[in-house]
């Protein structure tokens, strides 16, 4: 394994700092911004993934990958685990969650996909 930190273009990690930001303005994109729940949730969520992510950009650790990939997985989660059914009516519902279930989802490809950079950019070559 190589001591050196490979060197990434971060654009993954620039792709989660831009989804981060739509999720902070979504609440009000999608009509459910009166819910406070739900746009604690998406604050909440959305400091993680740009803190994390622009973390990465200054110096890349493999744990911080596994914090966005679990704050990926909770936004996926999140729709049924907070009930937004009950939250913000069916009208509201559907455009929210299907929002939480991309952002969620795009923020783990981007995830798994850096840490799958990073894995390969360390390996030891086989020996001869």
């Amino acid at each position: 394994m190589t001591t050196e930190t490979p060197k990434f273009t971060h654009g993954q990690d620039a792709g989660k700092v831009v989804l981060a930001l739509w999720l902070l303005v979504s609440p009000w994109m999608f009509g459910y911004a009166q819910v406070r729940l739900a746009v604690w949730n998406d604050v909440a969520v959305a400091i993680v993934v740009a803190a994390f992510s622009i973390a990465a950009m200054l110096k890349f650790t493999k744990w911080e990958e596994v914090v966005n990939i679990v704050a990926g997985f909770w936004l996926f989660a999140s729709p049924w685990l907070l009930d937004f059914a009950t939250l913000f009516g069916a009208k509201t519902a559907l455009p929210a969650t299907a929002n939480h279930l991309a952002v969620g989802l795009a923020i783990v490809i981007l995830s798994l996909w850096e840490f799958n950079l990073w894995e390969r950019a360390t390996q030891r070559p086989p020996d001869a």
